[in-house]
C-alpha cells in the first residue's frame, strides 16, 4: 500500500506563494518552484486570500501557417 505524502505548509512557503503571486507568476510555475501540485497551490492561495494570475490561452487560428 502506498502512503500519501503530505507536506505541511510552513510560514516560509506561504510567504513565497504570496511573493510569487504578487510578481504575477502563473500557477504552474509557482507549483514547480514550491514543488507542490497545482491544486494544492490553488487551495492554499484561496485560503490565504491570494489571487494567482491565470496563464493566457492561445486560440488556434487555422489560417495561420
Amino acid at each position: 500500500m502506498l502512503k500519501r505524502l503530505v507536506y505541511a505548509w510552513t510560514p516560509e512557503d506561504e510567504a513565497k506563494l504570496k511573493e510569487l503571486a504578487q510578481k504575477g507568476v502563473y500557477l504552474r510555475h509557482i507549483a514547480i518552484k514550491l514543488k507542490r501540485s497545482e491544486s494544492s497551490i490553488k487551495k492554499r492561495a484561496r485560503d490565504l486570500g491570494v489571487t494567482i494570475p491565470r496563464m493566457p490561452r492561445f486560440r488556434f487560428d487555422p489560417r495561420v501557417r
